[in-house]
């Protein structure tokens, strides 16, 4: 910006200032006017240069002419003395200090049009200088669209440039990034993509400048084509985030990873993992939208009985209500883990298993009006955790446990059988009735019977073993009960009846599921 104090500083000029002003004004151009009354024709931060003509050295009319000068916020008034005055009048001295607006003398022989120049020579240099600014600022947008820079980051650089507030919006007004204090009332929306999902929302007042229009556009584009590339629209894109996504939960990679597939990326200091289920439509209208950053985490769709699909995502710790409340407005039910440090995300993701049977079924999500559901898992579950964790550090010792325990009833292991080899029934030994099981068979149950069993089996935990409630549940008659509950005891070599088999099937039920 060209300002008074520049001006002044020019040897050529010779310019003498005999009254400051308020700061150091900036200079929007320079006129030249003998005439009195001329605040309606100024826009604020001109230089007015004068002779005098048309007042006397002691006119009161001085006072008037700075007052309408000052109301109109010039930078300064420019007196050239050897003219028509040969110094500058005293009440134009004492207007200037009374209403605080800077006066300078210009001598003879410097005329009036070298001012002029000199004030466009600046206003020019100026210009220059934000051209090389902006084009700077216009460099690293849009090399930060080749990278792997945070929108974050870009809607700062942006900021910083041009002095206004911006917001990155998805769809109606989802907020994907933000600078701080953004105000969303009277911002003007510019179309990131061809359909009008992804906006850059810019904010503030007052006149924006040419570079600040082409910092603008140049951080729109890099926008634009930084979230293309990370939308999860691409097929090959978001089946990349989903392999990664599964293998984090699963606890065959540390979360750290997603670091490598995305070098921008910063993962938080803790994270949960998240259960998401509702509509085959409505998870897919989820997942599909523009995301960025962490919010790629999202595991493979799964098919569930009765027309419901479940997907999986990890989220940050400390931090989950955005992500949660986005979900929630797609209408989809979800269970949110426990937060756990990064390299621990498998707990977080068994302990948000252990309750998605708790989720609504398909029945409620045409409910009017439809409120989604969102359990919260925070409760710390050590020996199951003690137990389950035997499963990741390259030894299948859960895995052993269960099979175990539940013999036959067991799912069948690829490469080998499900069943737990002649050793399940000596758990049976000590509870209530032991010697009266006959030891399990080695060779696991059908499918269909397998099935079946492990049901009833959870029925009657959630009913705390009574045996009438379990059976409405299921649907069956108590006898039908009864019988199942026989082949359940014979196969595994356990009794209900026992408090310590009960624990062990609860047990082995639950690494099932989980691992």
């Amino acid at each position: 910006m060209a300002t008074l104090s520049q001006l002044l500083e020019l040897p050529d000029l010779g310019l003498t200032l005999l009254q400051a002003g308020q700061g150091d004004p900036e200079l929007s151009w320079a006129s030249i006017t003998e005439l009195l009354s001329l605040s309606d024709y100024l826009e604020g931060g001109e230089i007015i240069m004068t002779t005098g003509l048309t007042l006397s050295a002691d006119d009161p009319g001085w006072l008037d002419f700075v007052a309408g000068l000052s109301r109109a916020r010039i930078a300064a008034i420019g007196f050239g003395v050897g003219v028509n005055h040969e110094r500058v009048p005293t009440p134009l001295l004492r207007a200037a200090s009374t209403y605080r607006v800077a006066l300078f003398e210009i001598p003879l022989p410097v005329p009036f049009i070298a001012v002029t120049k000199a004030v466009a020579g600046l206003m020019r240099s100026d210009e220059l200088r934000a051209a090389r600014s902006a084009l700077q600022v216009q460099l690293r947008l849009l090399d930060s669209a080749r990278g792997a820079q945070d929108p974050a980051e870009v809607l700062a650089s942006i900021s910083q440039a041009t002095g206004r507030q911006l917001a990155l919006i998805a769809g109606e007004d989802r907020v994907l990034a933000s600078t701080q204090g953004f105000q969303a009332d009277g911002a003007e929306l510019v179309a990131l993509d061809t359909e009008g999902t992804l906006r850059l929302a810019i904010a503030g007042s007052g006149p924006l400048t040419p570079e600040g229009s082409s910092v603008i556009a140049a951080g729109a584009m890099a926008l634009g084509f930084s979230v293309r590339s990370d939308r999860a629209s691409d097929r090959a894109e978001r089946e990349r985030w989903e392999l990664l996504t599964g293998r984090i939960l699963s606890g065959e990679l540390p979360s750290e990873t997603a670091e490598v597939l995305s070098p921008g990326l910063q993962l938080p200091a803790t994270l949960r993992a998240v259960a998401v289920q509702g509509s085959p439509e409505d998870i897919s209208a989820w997942r599909t939208e523009p995301r960025l950053g962490l919010d790629r985490l999202i595991g493979p769709t799964e098919e569930l009985p009765g027309g419901l699909a479940q997907a999986w995502q990890i989220i940050d710790g400390a931090r989950p209500e955005a992500a949660i409340t986005r979900t929630v407005q797609h209408g989809l039910d979800l269970v949110v883990g426990r937060e756990v440090e990064r390299n621990s995300v498998p707990v977080s993701a068994r302990s948000a298993a252990s309750r998605v049977g708790d989720l609504p079924g398909r029945s409620a999500l045409y409910a009017e009006p439809r409120q989604a559901q969102v359990i919260w898992v925070d409760r710390d579950a050590p020996f199951l955790e003690a137990v389950l964790s035997l499963g990741f550090a390259g030894q299948p010792g859960a895995t052993a446990l269960s099979r175990e325990v539940l013999g036959p009833l067991a799912a069948p292991r690829p490469g080998g059988a499900g069943g737990a080899g002649g050793t399940g029934g000596t758990g049976g030994a000590g509870g209530a009735g032991g010697d009266s099981l006959a030891a399990p068979p080695s060779e696991p149950a059908p499918a269909s019977d397998r099935e079946l069993l492990c049901e009833t089996l959870d029925a009657l935990f959630e009913s705390d073993g009574q045996r009438g409630p379990a059976a409405a549940a299921l649907g069956i008659h108590r006898n039908t009960l009864r019988d199942r509950v026989t082949r359940i005891e014979r196969l595994t070599g356990r009794s209900l009846a026992s408090a310590a088999d009960r624990a062990e099937l609860w047990f082995a039920l639950r690494a099932e599921e989980l691992l």
